[in-house]
């Protein structure tokens, strides 16, 4: 750390004219009402590297979340083999094995989490093609055999078995657009995952709707890029829609009859780059390309190609993050890190997203392994125990996001409170390393965001922060930082990337 810079004439008077703002009244401020759209957080794959910890449940609530991915792998929970005799749509069928989601859903309840529980995978004799050497990935999985399980997962946890909570959320697979996830994307040349995959989609949305009419669908987050044998979300979401035209969206084909039955539309838009990036792929999706994710759902619900429960269809974003140096030495640093943490659920809240799922909750093991090739995008730095974690600054960014940019006429603030609660918010600045004065306060409205507009234009010298029932959001500096190459699983030395 440098000397503390000396506060000059003009930094004390532009900092004063700030001060004064205390004064006007709240109307003045641009402050957004407090029925203002709410942004949900949540973690995805916590016990990816863990089982049952109840630590766990108890971070990622700390983390102020209110949802948390749970993987149901059907082809462990299901049998190996289909067995002659048995009932695959009752959950208390003596042939299924429930025991480890069962402990899962139990303690994030306990933890005051809601689940969602996304499907994955496809037990070998629900599969109508082979893959070698990875018998558990769906291969043109069997829709009937899918809508059993899905009637069965939604029968275990309706809320009607003693010890076992009821689960509203349920998402049908992970990123069937890349092929490592969902095969086959192609036959003779010609896409096929969509209508496949919207097959599966219908008999789960139909499955788990029949259990509880107000339990709710997530399609499958959609991977951001197109790769080599897989399809770009944008046209794998047009296809699976039956929807064409890539600025004025509009309705093609038959394929869809009366409509795709899910509720919640997800992507998983990591980016090369910032929380402005935008995909270089015409129709893929990185944070920057949101819109026209939304411009898509927008259509397609007035085409009323989507049987859901909403007029307009919610998007969600379930996975998301950047791979930290540390550990990851080719990953960002961690003050770009937790500022751009920030950012990106703000541009995602400005986009319309309804929920942000961060990946993961710790860093995992490398074991050896190149760290591009693992995921260390956690909000803990893995320690030799998960007691031994330490946070990260994304932790913190994550908790209680905080934006402040200079505009022509003043400068705009936003955040979101931790856990998304209402009240008022003390909003500073600083010059330096100087002290933090009092702006003015806001009100965060049911959801916790709040959003101002200082009539005064802060300095790119100023860091600005919130401050909420005694808690200090990480600060964020007026400085701008430019867009810039960044994988979001850090830089790959072969040139090979999962995005």
């Amino acid at each position: 750390m440098g000397p503390m810079p000396k506060q000059g004439a003009s930094a004390a008077a532009t900092l004063a004219a700030a001060l004064a703002m205390l004064a006007l009244p709240a109307c003045l401020g641009g402050a957004t009402p407090a029925h203002a759209r709410p942004l949900a957080t949540g973690i995805a794959d916590p016990l990816s590297t863990d089982t049952g910890d109840p630590l766990v449940f108890s971070r990622v609530r700390q983390a102020g979340s209110r949802f948390v991915r749970l993987t149901a792998l059907w082809h462990t929970i299901a049998p190996a083999a289909r067995p002659v005799i048995w009932n695959p749509t009752s959950p208390l069928d003596p042939s299924y094995r429930w025991s480890q989601l069962d402990g899962e859903v139990r303690a994030a309840v306990q933890a005051r989490l809601t689940p969602l529980i996304q499907v994955y995978g496809a037990p070998s004799w629900a599969n109508r093609c082979q893959i070698q050497n990875d018998a558990d990935a769906p291969c043109d999985p069997d829709p009937a055999a899918f809508g059993d399980f899905a009637t069965a997962l939604a029968r275990r946890y309706d809320g009607s078995l003693p010890g076992l909570p009821r689960v509203r959320y349920f998402q049908a697979e992970n990123e069937p657009n890349l092929f490592l996830f969902f095969r086959p994307q192609r036959r003779n040349g010609r896409p096929v995952s969509p209508r496949l995959y919207r097959a599966l989609l219908n008999r789960f949305g139909a499955a788990v709707k029949s259990v509880h009419g107000s339990n709710r669908v997530v399609a499958a987050g959609l991977a951001p890029l197109k790769r080599p044998g897989s399809i770009a979300p944008l046209d794998f979401a047009r296809r699976l829609l039956c929807m064409r035209g890539r600025r004025h969206p509009r309705p093609a084909g038959r394929g869809c009859g009366k409509g795709v039955r899910f509720d919640i539309f997800s992507v998983h838009p990591y980016t090369t780059g910032g929380p402005t990036h935008s995909a270089r792929g015409r129709d893929d999706v990185s944070l920057g390309d949101l819109p026209e994710v939304r411009r898509l759902l927008r259509a397609a619900d007035r085409a009323h190609r989507i049987r859901g429960a909403y007029r307009h269809t919610p998007l969600w974003i379930t996975e998301f993050g950047w791979d930290t140096n540390p550990p990851d030495p080719n990953g960002l640093r961690m003050g770009i890190a937790a500022r751009w943490a920030s950012e990106a659920l703000y541009r995602a809240w400005l986009a319309g997203v309804k929920a942000f799922f961060w990946y993961e909750l710790r860093d995992n093991p490398a074991d050896g392994a190149p760290n591009s090739e693992v995921a260390q995008s956690g909000l803990w730095l893995r320690g030799a125990t998960l007691a031994e974690d330490r946070p990260k600054g994304t932790l913190e960014a994550f908790r209680f996001p905080l934006v402040a940019f200079g505009r022509a006429r003043g400068t705009l603030v936003w955040g979101r409170t931790p856990h998304g609660r209402a009240g008022d918010v003390k909003l500073q600045a600083r010059r330096g390393r100087g002290r933090w004065r009092g702006l003015r306060r806001a009100h965060a409205g049911r959801g916790g965001i709040f959003r101002v507009r200082l009539h005064k234009r802060l300095g790119k010298r100023y860091s600005a922060r919130a401050v909420f029932r005694g808690e200090a959001s990480v600060p964020f500096s007026l400085r701008r930082v430019p867009d810039f190459y960044q994988p979001p699983f850090g830089r790959y030395a072969s040139g090979l990337r999962r995005y």
